[in-house]
């Protein structure tokens, strides 16, 4: 007896939203999920799921991504934390992290912070291609003490607390201003990744990087809950697993690339501040106490297990 014809399994296409252009290291990032998660597709579930990306901050301003994937106007969103701690302010303590993206996996973090994001975004945390890289100081004039008085210092909301805490004057622009603001010395200096200042030329306006670093990047990627529960569990899982390779295949890529970078950022002029031991530890210190105070103080609920599941036991 003749069986039918074989009905075509449906196709779910995600429309992805990214805070960064295409011409960024961040956004490597995403373009090594998006790769991983082909892949999958292509020997696991073909034709049955599709990424369309739209397009970064040209398309939905960084601060305003969250919230189009928590109306469903998009259904994926790779963001950093900083671009929506003004509707989950949780998401902040990613950045003081003592692990990474496979151990937060591991001790329970990535499915508590899921929680969270379940309840107060309308989203699946899906995981965070957090590059594991830092941050640092990049400065015009040089600094000899942990000290930032007097100092004008470009700020994402990611880093306000240390800026604050060591002194200095906090500035918020957009990234793509900072440039000119060096230039004409309406700021003295900007915070940024250990990684990818050169993709915006911010290396010819900074005279010196100053150590230690500071902070984890973080980099969620964010999927509309409503999006989530409709797909089927093969999918559900499909993502999960190009998560977890994409996380560990982008740490190992960016250790590489940030060993890489200093010595070209060298090669074009920037002098390393090396603080004496005392003021190194004085800026780790402000930077993670000052960090932990302001997360417990706007999530007393939350944060004490945050900073418990995120802190390394000594």
């Amino acid at each position: 007896m003749a069986s039918g014809p074989v009905e075509a399994a449906e196709t779910y296409t995600l429309k992805a939203l990214s805070s960064w252009i295409k011409t960024t290291i961040e956004y490597k990032a995403f373009s090594m999920f998006e790769e991983a998660v082909n892949q999958r597709v292509a020997k696991q579930a073909p034709g049955e799921l599709k990424i369309q990306y739209l397009g970064g901050p040209e398309v939905v301003k960084e601060s305003n991504q969250a919230e189009a994937l928590q109306r469903g106007m998009i259904d994926m969103l790779y963001t950093s934390g900083a671009y929506y701690t003004n509707v989950l302010p949780e998401v902040d303590a990613l950045k003081l992290s003592n692990f990474t993206p496979a151990e937060e996996r591991a001790n329970g973090t990535m499915a508590y912070l899921n929680e969270i994001h379940e309840k107060k975004l309308g989203a699946y945390y899906l995981g965070r291609l957090g590059l594991q890289i830092h941050f640092q100081i990049f400065l015009k004039k040089p600094i000899a003490t942990a000290d930032l008085k007097g100092l004008n210092i470009r700020i994402s909301p990611l880093y306000l607390q240390v800026v604050k805490g060591l002194g200095g004057n906090p500035v918020v622009m957009p990234l793509t201003e900072v440039y000119v603001a060096m230039e004409r010395n309406v700021v003295d200096g900007f915070c940024f990744p250990t990684v990818g200042i050169r993709d915006y030329g911010l290396q010819k306006q900074a005279k010196y990087l100053v150590d230690p670093e500071f902070y984890t990047v973080t980099n969620p990627i964010l999927v509309n809950l409503n999006t989530w529960n409709k797909l089927p569990q093969k999918l559900k899982d499909l993502l999960k697993e190009a998560t977890i390779e994409a996380e560990n295949n982008i740490v190992a890529y960016m250790e590489n690339l940030a060993k890489q970078e200093r010595p070209l950022l060298i090669k074009e002029g920037l002098q390393v501040i090396d603080l004496p031991p005392a003021e190194n530890e004085k800026l780790l210190r402000v930077a993670y106490d000052e960090g932990w105070k302001d997360v417990l103080q706007k999530c007393p609920e939350t944060g004490p297990k945050l900073k418990e599941l995120l802190t390394k036991k000594k």
